[in-house]
């Protein structure tokens, strides 16, 4: 496996538009980003309540009932050791994510959706890995115009959108 690259910031984007638009932005330890795109909207709520966003909605989600159960939470903290975004297939542009779990007897790696390895991972506070392959074949999908979203949605992060123009409310 080539270099890792730590993630030290991990953002749960919800952009609306015609269409509501979520991605995961991370923030890298070299200073680039890389970015999951189209990620379930329940796990950028839960992305969002792991870094302190207040979420006004009155129905529970996984989030919260696994919060609530702190021997849940200290046995997979026990356990799982790191996440690792990997790989991408290339036909469907569908990224994959390695989860590392060990007991101090055996060691398992579990292939998973990468933003619910990602929620996993926040919810427990381990490291987040990502394949600096990965975020170098990005910046040049991005260099070349080839990746862009079906809602036409930039990879700007800093003028989009601000999230004081809409609520979070209007689509939950």
């Amino acid at each position: 496996m080539d270099k890792l690259l730590r993630v030290e910031e991990v953002v749960a984007e919800i952009i609306p538009g015609e269409f509501i638009y979520t991605r995961i932005r991370f923030r890298l330890e070299d200073g680039r980003y890389f970015y999951l795109y189209n990620i379930p909207f329940d796990i950028a709520i839960a992305l969002k309540k792991i870094n302190g966003e207040e979420i006004e909605d009155d129905r529970e989600r996984l989030i919260d009932i696994l919060v609530s159960m702190p021997e849940i939470l200290e046995i997979l903290g026990r356990h799982l050791k790191r996440v690792v975004i990997s790989d991408v297939d290339y036909k469907t542009g569908a990224y994959s994510a390695i989860a590392e779990f060990t007991d101090g007897n055996m060691y398992v790696r579990r292939k998973m959706v990468p933003s619910h390895a990602v929620f996993l991972a926040k919810l427990v506070d381990k490291p987040i890995y990502v394949r600096s392959e990965l975020v170098d074949q990005q910046e040049e999908f991005r260099e070349y115009g080839i990746l862009e979203d079906e809602y036409g949605q930039s990879d700007e992060h800093d003028d989009e959108y601000s999230e004081d123009e809409f609520e979070i409310d209007d689509f939950i």
